[in-house]
């Protein structure tokens, strides 16, 4: 379904940003306010009844959690995938004249006939509707039109948005669903439709429970995030984007980068990526964020299904309480049966929680390198907020690293107490943001020992974190150059996702010398809505605001890193300099220079760091920086070169293994 996709990619569990350029964050380049777009106001006009609105939202979340998600469990558990699909097909085909109607009034005689032809052809040789041989077959595409469509092609205005028990829309949308009622075939059944349109509907509301949880649980503010996707969902289809036809003249013209200038001959690589086909360091990045999803590691089962036995099903969930009278901080865990494996702690992305993807895939190889993994949230992430003291701000890494540590000795204590285990060897990893509070962390133990840590490993650490932040205040201001309306470039960027997100998984994997059909812009808006997101919940925690009220936070929500730091971190003219300094690895300097139990991992063209601070960061550390020829910003995450040398890493002594390996190696050796 388009609003699974949507929301799946638009919120991808990863931190992009954008280019660099060689000036580093400073007083004289210090960015405007309101810098991002409103995308709620873009996509669904002013907010008229928020107050009520929300209340409602909320009370739907809870219905659907403590009612609702049940049923779907047990239904997913009883029917496997392939016969919901089946009957999701045959819903669609039996819902033939809602969308030829649609058509026909909206005088798109070629879309009925395409319609009417569907339906002739799926209902005969595709089995009463259950198979799609028209698309498959006969690549006749469907026409995903609606009443809520035709009153938008008739120029009805969107009126108000409004959340009602079950449904939400804006009125017109709403209005639409009305209309849409008498074209649907069950609703003149009254006793047998009414028990099919249920089956139906139990099994549509299936394949989106994974979403709704995931706005319910990864977001501060899921009533927000929630109104951008339906808003984006319904301009979509209210501007034909989901047609190829249309979509294709809208992109044709569009300049899609293929080859990367980018030169580096002040500082070589120690690792070389073979047949790596660099775009730009953006979308470079982008391969790794939004398209290599691993699939080999997804079950045949749904998500929701108590069959469904991936790794991700397999780790847990524990909580800690850090501050008396604050939600609980919770984490997910994995443990080894031998309770006294090694373990690892991973620190992720800025404004990543504990669900992450990327935190997911490397706890899968650690936990396959024999050790137990805590996976915890970056410390500039809304749940770490919420379970913080009141005057917590995030966005320091020297001081969030104190407060990582202290949460992270609790989770190994709760562990080990109530799961009687006593973990040996200990290593902490972390990228991006992650990476750079590892660091600071691991300086921090060398003068109290609280984790005893045995290594430390760093992957993409912004060198210079102001000059990160710099970079991501910058490039976000390209919204507003661009002579195509933000609405426009959004969804057409939305649907550009989608159509390489399905090409990609109807192919099974991302081929390495496949390029992504994306412009930098578009790159950028992706980021900037992401980001945009990351910020404002920080900001929806630090302001203790509430889900179920309305909350003045036009502006605040608007706001850039730069002024953020103003606001909660009291950064000015004044002190900029030495907390610049301070949060960057320069302030490090010592103890990269003297100690040996760390590693970072660092590519050429990381958009995050220039030459120069590679240069700096190679003199400080030696051989304990590894540099890659290509994959900017934690793009080079799922390549092999990458893989095999931080194995080589993390590699268990013989005396570390544990003694289950111990054993099945002495039985192995007939000994």
């Amino acid at each position: 379904m388009l609003k699974n996709k949507v929301f799946l990619i638009l919120t991808a569990a990863f931190f992009l940003s954008f280019y660099t350029n060689n000036k580093a964050f400073s007083i004289e380049n210090a960015p405007l306010t309101n810098r991002y777009p409103d995308f709620s106001y873009e996509f669904t006009g002013k907010d008229k009844c928020e107050k009520f609105n929300r209340k409602l939202f909320i009370f739907n979340l809870k219905l659907n959690k403590y009612v609702v998600r049940p049923v779907n469990i047990v239904w997913a558990s009883i029917m496997p995938k392939y016969g919901m699909d089946r009957l999701q097909n045959a819903y669609n085909n039996m819902n033939f004249p809602v969308r030829f109607v649609s058509c026909l009034l909206q005088k798109d005689f070629k879309s009925s006939r395409q319609e009417a032809l569907r339906f002739l052809t799926n209902t005969t040789i595709g089995l009463g509707g259950l198979y799609d041989p028209a698309k498959d077959k006969f690549k006749i595409e469907p026409r995903q039109e609606d009443m809520g469509q035709v009153l938008a092609n008739y120029n009805i205005k969107l009126g108000p948005y409004l959340v009602l028990p079950v449904v939400r829309g804006n009125i017109r949308d709403l209005v639409g669903q009305l209309l849409d009622y008498p074209l649907r075939p069950l609703s003149y059944v009254p006793i047998a439709g009414g028990v099919a349109n249920a089956l139906f509907s139990l099994n549509n509301l299936t394949y989106i429970q994974p979403v709704i949880k995931r706005i319910d649980t990864v977001y501060a503010d899921p009533y927000e995030i929630a109104k951008q996707i339906h808003g984006l969902e319904r301009y979509i289809k209210n501007t034909n984007l989901d047609r190829e036809e249309v979509f294709k003249e809208k992109t044709v013209s569009q300049n899609i980068i293929k080859i990367s200038n980018v030169k580096h001959s002040e500082v070589k690589p120690d690792i070389e990526l073979k047949n790596y086909n660099p775009q730009s360091p953006l979308i470079d990045s982008m391969r790794t964020a939004l398209f290599e999803r691993h699939n080999q590691y997804k079950s045949k089962w749904t998500e929701l299904s108590v069959w469904n036995r991936n790794f991700d099903k397999k780790i847990k969930t524990g909580a800690v309480l850090t501050e008396y009278k604050h939600p609980k901080y919770k984490y997910r865990y994995i443990l080894q049966k031998d309770k006294t494996s090694p373990l690892a702690i991973i620190y992720p992305s800025i404004g990543e929680g504990i669900t992450s993807d990327h935190s997911t895939v490397l706890a899968r190889l650690l936990y396959e390198e024999g050790f137990s993994v805590i996976i915890q949230g970056s410390a500039f992430q809304w749940e770490f907020v919420n379970s913080m003291p009141e005057y917590y701000r995030p966005g320091l890494p020297y001081q969030d690293a104190n407060y990582l540590r202290e949460v992270s000795s609790k989770i190994i204590r709760n562990i080990e107490d109530k799961k009687n285990y006593k973990f040996g060897k200990k290593i902490l990893i972390g990228n991006s943001f992650g990476g750079l509070t590892t660091l600071f962390a691991a300086a921090q133990e060398e003068n109290k020992n609280i984790l005893g840590i045995s290594k430390y490993i760093s992957i993409s650490p912004p060198v210079e974190l102001f000059y990160a932040l710099r970079q991501l205040d910058k490039n976000s201001e390209d919204w507003k150059n661009d002579s195509l309306d933000i609405k426009m470039r959004t969804a057409i960027t939305a649907q550009k996702v989608l159509k390489t997100a399905k090409n990609i998984s109807d192919k099974k994997t991302l081929e390495e010398s496949e390029y992504l059909p994306f412009t930098d812009d578009e790159a950028k808006l992706i980021i900037g809505f992401i980001m945009k997101q990351k910020l404002s919940d920080v900001v929806f925690a630090v302001e203790n605001c509430s889900r179920a009220k309305k909350n003045d936070l036009t502006e605040v929500n608007r706001m850039s890193f730069y002024n953020y730091g103003e606001k909660y971190l009291s950064i000015n003219n004044e002190n900029l300099e030495k907390t610049e300094y301070d949060s960057s690895l320069y302030s490090l300097n010592d103890f990269l220079q003297k100690s040996d139990n760390y590693k970072i991992y660092h590519s050429l063209d990381d958009y995050f760091v220039n030459p120069e601070q590679l240069v700096k960061l190679k003199k400080q550390t030696g051989n304990k920086t590894v540099l890659l020829s290509n994959g900017s910003h934690l793009g080079f995450l799922y390549r092999q070169e990458f893989i095999d040398e931080l194995k080589k890493d993390i590699r268990l002594e013989p005396a570390e293994q544990s003694t289950e390996e111990v054993d099945e190696l002495t039985e192995k050796l007939g000994l």
